[in-house]
């Protein structure tokens, strides 16, 4: 009969024996185990406890390299185009602000360019005179002033004026947050515009042209 001493011999030895296979082992014999079949993969990050030198693991959220969503700025600009029965409406196309530009500032010189080709393929179209300059955008406190060459006030009658005021304050107004927005051509403030005198109330919102 094996004595308690041989026992504990033989004990040690399985030990030492698991932990020297653990050692050198474990690789090769966790790459034969998966041979048998596929096993779902975490990715994990890990963390030093000091206290018993454990690798406390916890999942690695997806996403992109920073782990910040990202979003697109864009600003609304606004067209015109005709519906199904062919009356006119204001069309919203949407722009990419590149980075380090002003939304507003941004905005209003999209206004000035007019409609993209593939837009234009679409009905959509302006009625801004092309020759228009954007001479400043001054902001200050709560006010922004868009000063506009006087090329804006001419060509077309009274609707084609009064569409072209419209995309104006649509395309302001939606762009600008609690900021009271006037008109200036050739840098002065207007309060009648077009040969015919179309009425303006500032600061520009969408009653301005309400008699």
């Amino acid at each position: 009969m094996m004595s308690n001493f041989s026992k504990i011999v033989i004990l040690i030895l399985l030990v030492l024996s698991f932990f020297f296979i653990k050692e050198n082992y474990g690789s090769a014999i966790h790459s034969f185990i998966s041979s048998f079949g596929d096993f779902p993969k975490i990715e994990w990050s890990g963390k030093m406890n000091n206290n018993n030198n454990e690798v406390v693991k916890k999942p690695v959220e997806a996403g992109n390299k920073n782990g910040v969503k990202q979003t697109k700025n864009i600003v609304d600009v606004y067209f015109l185009a005709l519906d199904s029965n062919d009356n006119g409406i204001y069309r919203k196309v949407q722009r990419e602000i590149p980075p380090g530009e002003d939304k507003i500032e941004f905005a209003v010189k999209e206004l000035l360019k007019g409609p993209s080709v593939i837009e234009k393929a679409q009905g959509t179209y302006s009625e801004v005179p092309k020759n228009t300059k954007l001479l400043k955008i001054k902001q200050t406190g709560n006010k922004i002033i868009i000063d506009f060459s006087d090329d804006f006030q001419y060509g077309g009658g009274t609707d084609s004026i009064y569409s072209r005021m419209m995309q104006l304050i649509k395309t302001a107004v939606n762009n600008t947050e609690n900021k009271k927005i006037y008109l200036y051509l050739d840098g002065k403030q207007v309060n009648f515009i077009g040969g015919e005198g179309i009425m303006i109330t500032q600061p520009l919102n969408e009653k301005s042209l309400e008699i």
